[in-house]
């Protein structure tokens, strides 16, 4: 015996068709009744209700220990005043010195000058507290 196309294609379609008869499916019916309530005009109030029970539940929860709970957002921090510098005294003659040893000293000044990149924050009167954001 010999199968063909057309027989493998009859085959499937009884098969299906016999599935289907087996089903049992509900009709569909387009135009419901005229009573049917929109579901976000449920979710809201729904939405609403579960919001305050659970608003309700963690504040009586947390009020058990509210002293170990309190926030501070402000943080003072006390800055000594700068004391004014002592002024040295300045002789009242000029000192007489050589040549060469006012040349080394220039070269000390030098070095020490290259030494000293910054500041201390105390010392360079910038107002920091108007830097920051609220």
């Amino acid at each position: 015996m010999k199968i063909d196309n057309q027989d493998i294609i009859r085959t499937a379609q009884q098969l299906r068709d016999e599935e289907n008869l087996q089903q049992t499916v509900r009709p569909w019916h387009r135009h419901r009744s005229h009573l049917r309530i929109p579901s976000w005009l449920v979710a809201i109030p729904a939405a609403i209700f579960i919001g305050f029970i659970l608003g309700v539940w963690t504040k009586d929860t947390n009020q058990q220990d509210t002293p170990l709970t309190a926030l501070v957002d402000t943080i003072y921090i006390k800055v000594p005043e700068p004391q004014p510098q002592p002024q040295s005294v300045h002789q009242a003659f000029p000192t007489v010195q050589t040549a060469t040893q006012s040349s080394v000293q220039k070269r000390n000044a030098h070095k020490q000058q290259k030494k000293a990149i910054g500041r201390p924050i105390a010392e360079d009167n910038i107002r920091y507290d108007l830097l920051i954001k609220n």
